[in-house]
């Protein structure tokens, strides 16, 4: 027992003081070191041995940083074999030895106690206000994800260990090259043999037709903001009540030089500091009154205030989420949109502050206003990586029934899908089975699969441990490949969608690589179109039949990855539309739609003007070469945009793809060097993501 009597610890949370009464179990308050100083001088003196004498024994000596990382793994792993009444120490004896070998804030934050259960201080029997989930979020040390993963970490796996000590080890080993995962997994057991009649796309009768698809993604709606806050801090994102900025200026500073940056006309009420600014639920906005901030607050101490809609450095305020599907109203009015594709991320990048009420109010607050303003229109979500916690992105397998996992939140998202309408009530269950994945055909006769990309995500504690011999212990891939093998001997077409990429650089390399050939096996005839979020950036990835993206007539398909709403990180917030072919599901054309942030620092605390930003069409075809009746599928991306990228020395056209991306922010990266080559962030950037594999797409970054 890791203590021996009932104690407390008084913590402070928010400016709130709370208690925990432990018995049995130690639960402390993540991002809160002090605390564990406390956990360890309440160790039992049997306890406190076990840590002091095998804390060395997980860290080897000698050897380098990839040795030692592996060794922990190893030897962590033997002490849970070897004293399994003692295995809940093995967490606090790993975030001892981090302590004794880094600095202490590199490890609060640290995977350690991760745990995706949040049922520690719930209260579901009460009828008070202390009912429900606790606004706590704790770290268990008796059931962590940590300990579940070390106890099944294949250890035997070379690759599973440099694979984890790559993402989870900050790069202490290379990335390992990723195996043939066919030969690996024996993929093409996975699904029947391919017909050759299913490498062709079907033959369409009624493709004159087009209608319009809405796609919405990363709000991070930031409960938070404070107006008047530091808008350009050090550490983001900025606009809390404890946002600061080290290269603060003096008392003599002069807060407005930095609005005069955007508005040299700028003075007094200009500033768009107007904290009653709100929409009432018929859309129509009221700006109310000016605050006099600098008057009142002074601004000596600050480098830029925060206004309004929102900074550059900040997630999305209220008023900007609020503002952003008012405009998709309007837009709806004029393009009647027959539905909406969201790829997730409601809730903010703000870790520290996470807890199961904050991230159920921005579920809902993203969910209802969508299907307030836009109601009738079927939406069709996927849930982001920061649409789960605790830190966030964890998602347990239901296999492992050990672990509660967050499902309450899938069941809670699930509920408000199905509550607005978005899907029948009998599905529900399914829905909940595949943590939030589903299967759903239009009327048109489109089947739509939403997947929870969380399970193949580089942050999910999860995603490790098996790498190598469970690449499906989630079961997605079963889940999506039954789907598409029912819609290919239908002569069904497919759109799938999740949050993140399958081609990031965040995303586990043998995940991408099963991914890949699935899309591969299925396309071009059932896989239409994949649609992703994540990235905050307008961009496309083609997926090609051969692993050479040189050959124009491998291209099979294409992602489609969405604009956010969000700024966070110098990005004007956006969102975009499709024009869609009738029977073959294909995309038309694309219009990419923004507003200048940096317009609503100045202007009285006015609306901000929303404006088309490009048509893809347009944009990078701009003399209409490519048939009207044609559309932007793979082969398109690769003539237009894709071979002009691969031409590093076109630093124009790099360019022009990068202030698209960044929605013509004015904190858009230049892409040409003072020598007039390819700034590396930019080749980084615009090129590595063309690759559509994620360990490509890795390698592939310079500097």
């Amino acid at each position: 027992m890791l203590l021996s009597k009932l104690f407390t610890l008084n913590v402070i949370i928010v400016g709130a003081t709370a208690e925990f009464h432990l018995r049995n179990q130690v639960i402390v308050n993540h991002g809160y070191s002090d605390i564990s100083d406390e956990i360890f001088d309440n160790l039992s003196r049997e306890d406190g041995d076990f840590i002091n004498f095998n804390i060395n024994k997980v860290q080897i000596a000698n050897g380098s940083a990839c040795d030692k990382c592996k060794s922990r793994i190893i030897n962590a792993k033997n002490l849970v074999e070897q004293n399994p009444d003692k295995e809940h120490l093995v967490g606090l004896l790993l975030f001892k030895n981090c302590l004794n070998t880094q600095w202490r804030e590199a490890c609060q934050w640290t995977d350690f106690f991760v745990t995706t259960s949040s049922r520690n201080e719930q209260r579901f029997n009460d009828d008070g206000p202390d009912a429900g989930i606790s606004s706590i979020s704790n770290v268990n040390f008796y059931d962590n994800d940590f300990l579940q993963i070390i106890k099944r970490f294949n250890t035997s796996s070379e690759y599973d260990l440099e694979t984890y000590c790559y993402f989870k080890g900050n790069k202490a080993c290379k990335l390992p090259a990723t195996p043939n995962v066919t030969e690996l997994f024996d993929l093409e057991s996975w699904w029947p043999k391919k017909d050759s009649k299913y490498n062709k796309p079907p033959v369409y009768t009624n493709n004159s037709e087009t209608f319009n698809v809405l796609h919405a993604s990363d709000f991070h709606i930031q409960l938070d903001y404070k107006l008047g806050a530091e808008g350009n801090c050090t550490l983001v994102p900025c606009g809390t009540s404890s946002s600061y900025s080290k290269d603060a200026p003096g008392k003599t500073y002069n807060f407005t030089d930095y609005y005069k940056s955007f508005n040299s006309d700028v003075s007094g009420n200009d500033i768009s500091f107007y904290p009653d600014s709100h929409y009432d639920e018929n859309a129509k906005f009221s700006k109310g009154d000016y605050y006099d901030f600098p008057q009142y607050f002074g601004w000596s101490f600050n480098k830029a205030s925060a206004t309004s809609f929102g900074a550059y450095l900040s997630d999305a305020p209220y008023l900007l989420v609020n503002n952003s599907i008012v405009e998709m109203k309007k837009l709806h009015q004029e393009k009647n949109f027959e539905s909406i594709i969201f790829t997730g991320d409601s809730f903010s990048h703000n870790g520290e502050l996470a807890n199961p009420d904050e991230l159920k109010f921005s579920e809902a607050a993203i969910f209802n206003l969508i299907n307030h303003y836009l109601n009738g229109v079927q939406v069709f979500p996927a849930l982001g990586n920061h649409d789960t916690m605790f830190r966030y992105a964890e998602v347990a397998p239901r296999i492992y029934v050990s672990n509660a996992s967050y499902y309450w939140n899938e069941d809670y998202v699930t509920d408000l899908w199905v509550n607005n309408g978005w899907f029948d009530k009998k599905d529900a269950d399914a829905i909940k089975t595949h943590y939030t994945g589903y299967s759903f055909t239009t009327k048109r006769g489109l089947k739509v699969i939403g997947l929870n990309s969380n399970f193949y995500y580089g942050d999910n504690l999860w995603s490790y441990g098996e790498t190598t011999t469970k690449p499906d212990k989630f079961g997605i891939w079963k889940f999506l490949i039954d789907e598409l093998v029912d819609s290919e001997s239908h002569g069904q077409r497919v759109w799938i969608l999740a949050h993140i990429p399958s081609n990031n650089y965040d995303v586990l390399p043998i995940q991408s690589h099963i991914f890949a050939a699935i899309v591969k096996r299925f396309s071009p005839y059932t896989i239409a179109n994949l649609f992703f979020g994540h990235t905050h950036r307008t961009q496309y990835s083609v997926y090609y039949s051969t692993n050479d993206t040189s050959k124009i007539e491998d291209a099979l398909t294409v992602s489609w990855v969405n604009p956010s709403v969000t700024p966070y990180t110098n990005f004007n917030p956006g969102f975009r539309y499709y024009e869609v072919e009738n029977e073959s599901f294909n995309i038309r054309n694309s219009f990419s739609y923004y507003f200048d942030l940096n317009g609503t620092f100045t202007n009285s605390g006015n609306e901000p003007t929303w404006k088309l930003e490009y048509s893809a069409r347009e944009s990078y075809d701009p003399k209409g070469t490519w048939p009207k009746d044609a559309p932007l599928n793979g082969t398109f991306w690769h003539s237009y945009v894709s071979k002009y990228l691969w031409n590093t020395t076109d630093t124009h056209f790099n360019q022009k793809f990068m202030n698209n991306k960044y929605r013509q922010s004015p904190l858009t990266p230049n892409c040409t060097t003072a020598k007039n080559a390819l700034d590396n962030k930019c080749f980084n950037d615009n090129n590595c993501f063309l690759y559509f594999l994620s360990d490509d797409n890795i390698n592939c970054q310079k500097g």
